[in-house]
């Protein structure tokens, strides 16, 4: 397993996401994640009663961490997208999905590549740091300054501190903070 690759592929996928949230109308979205998230699920299901599906099984074995359920992670991430377009405006819904990606990528390939500084769970100040400013520049275009840089170091705390999946807080911790802080 590539990390690189892994984090590379996570913010294309979230990318991927956000766009879809963004440039599609609500119900459609909804339909085209809700869709994903089933054949993502029965493609779970059958990796774990050891079926081998042949374009699936090369993605695993370059993206999975070996210790995980296959597919996890990007369940996560897709069950997140469907409820948070569910329950936030769009805006908020994609800009949440977008930091989950850029975050969460940025924070493990800077972390990598020149983290030094362990701080929590492996984690370092650099990595920390670099994907606080990551969330930055995404949200920076959609929102005020105080309401993009507050919620990037929310997310980036969220993201080193909590017990949970990542794929599963930090784009909740993002959007009921965008909901409710002034715009």
């Amino acid at each position: 397993m590539n990390e690189y690759a892994r984090k590379a592929s996570h913010i294309l996928f979230g990318v991927g996401i956000a766009a879809l949230i963004w440039l599609l109308p609500r119900e459609i979205a909804l339909f085209v994640i809700a869709v994903s998230l089933v054949v993502g699920l029965a493609i779970i299901d059958l990796c774990l009663k050891g079926y081998s599906i042949p374009v699936i099984r090369e993605v695993l074995a370059t993206l999975e961490r070996k210790e995980e359920i296959p597919g996890k992670g990007a369940f996560f991430f897709v069950f997140s997208a469907l409820i948070l377009v569910i329950l936030f405006p769009t805006l908020i819904a994609a800009a949440s999905v977008l930091v989950l990606a850029v975050l969460d990528g940025m924070a493990t390939i800077v972390g990598l590549a020149v983290g030094k500084h362990r701080i929590w769970n492996n984690k370092t100040w650099e990595g920390f740091a670099g994907g606080v400013v990551a969330a930055i520049a995404v949200l920076l275009p959609l929102f005020p300054p105080v309401s993009a840089v507050t919620a990037a170091v929310v997310a980036g705390i969220v993201e080193l501190v909590s017990p949970v999946d990542d794929n599963l807080v930090v784009p909740f911790a993002v959007a009921v903070l965008l909901l409710f802080i002034p715009l």
